[in-house]
């Protein structure tokens, strides 16, 4: 992913979760909150090793066409045709990868950033899309890797003499790399819902808690109760049961205490299902490079 920095710039680094939130949600059950900062360091360490700035060859559906014209006008096999269209493709998901990865580095220091001054609203909104665009891309990651294994990386398939494309992918593309749900965007380009993504997350083995600390983050940043209810700082019973005096006004109330161990579990596995979803999507994009690189070399020698 081109060259790699010397050293990241202190200015965009995810600073550690502030030591007052910590102790009031430790000790936990959960690793993603026991080893926050952990989580956060990885991510650290992979923002330290993007390039500073990233080429994108973009290509519209036009131009992709109109170089591919060309190349079929001289092409005596299918190499060169397979080379451009799969370079297309990898550079796409490349250039998704690191735009991907700048957002989450992005909403994760806002959401520290707003953990430090007492901020939930700011960091229950922050965090919930920091696990929306995480989720997103550990899907992306998954199917990629799947997909591509399946067409280019198939070892039955004579890259010379075989035309290899996969519909799947491009469709994919679509919604995932160039996903919108303005209203002048067409249907191809609406993207998986989230919930759906999240929910199929939830299934693997230690990923169970996700979905409901999603719903409770949802909870937060819809008009609910839960979101309102920060705002109540105390209550004194009243001439009954179920009848309560409650005092209500700016700043942090108790249901905050149980908001932050959520804030901070989406936080931790944001980070942290982020470099691990690079990891594998860079895995993949180097496998299938390499084999395009080595069938060119076989075949000019």
């Amino acid at each position: 992913m081109g060259p790699k920095m010397s050293a990241p710039n202190k200015a965009d680094l995810i600073p550690p979760v502030p030591k007052e939130v910590l102790r009031r949600i430790l000790p936990s059950d959960n690793p993603f909150v026991t080893d926050a900062n952990g989580m956060i360091g990885r991510l650290n360490t992979l923002s330290g090793n993007l390039p500073r700035r990233y080429g994108w060859r973009y290509r519209s559906a036009d131009g992709f066409k109109a170089e591919l014209d060309g190349i079929v006008a001289t092409a005596t096999d299918d190499l060169p045709i397979n080379a451009l269209y799969w370079r297309y493709q990898l550079g796409n998901w490349e250039a998704y990868s690191f735009m991907n990865t700048l957002r989450v580095i992005d909403l994760a220091r806002s959401c520290v950033w707003a953990l430090a001054r007492e901020d939930p609203v700011c960091a229950s909104l922050l965090v919930r899309a920091a696990l929306e665009t995480a989720a997103a891309f550990v899907d992306a990651a998954r199917t990629v890797n799947k997909t591509i294994k399946n067409s280019l990386l198939d070892p039955a398939v004579d890259l010379r003499t075989t035309g290899v494309i996969s519909s799947e992918l491009e469709q994919y593309s679509l919604k995932t790399i160039f996903a919108s749900r303005l209203p002048e965007s067409e249907t191809i380009y609406n993207p998986t819902n989230i919930v759906t993504i999240i929910t199929r997350i939830s299934k693997i083995r230690d990923q169970e808690f996700v979905l409901p600390t999603y719903g409770v983050l949802c909870e937060a940043a819809h008009p609910n109760m839960l979101g309102r209810s920060l705002f109540v700082h105390g209550s004194e019973r009243g001439p009954c049961e179920g009848n309560e005096l409650r005092t209500l006004g700016p700043g942090i109330g108790p249901t905050w205490h149980f908001l932050a161990g959520h804030v901070v579990a989406a936080l931790s596995w944001a980070c942290a299902c982020q470099v691990s979803a690079s990891t594998l999507m860079a895995e993949i994009i180097g496998e299938a490079s390499a084999r395009l690189k080595a069938t060119e070399q076989t075949s000019a020698a």
